[in-house]
């Protein structure tokens, strides 16, 4: 299974915290989405299920979490992106 680097996982929590058209993207098709990042297009299926995705102040507020947790191999699906 594909990894992000540490610059596409930058990259992809820069664009969900600004960019409503990408978030909007990622939703309803993931592989666009990570194509726009430079980011491995087979992690798409890593989103495919993601239903809602955390408002951007949330985002940013966990992004060292998030960067951990996206950082890793992304072998299980996601199904959201919130945080509790």
């Amino acid at each position: 299974m594909a990894n992000l680097t540490p610059t596409q996982v930058d990259t992809l929590l820069d664009k969900l915290g600004s960019d409503d058209q990408f978030r909007a993207l990622l939703l309803s098709d993931p592989a666009s989405a990570l194509r726009q990042i430079g980011a491995p297009e087979e992690l798409a299926a890593c989103f495919a299920k993601c239903k809602q995705l955390a408002d951007p102040q949330t985002l940013k507020a966990s992004r060292s979490a998030i960067q951990k947790q996206l950082g890793g191999t992304m072998s299980a699906n996601i199904h959201d992106l919130r945080t509790s």
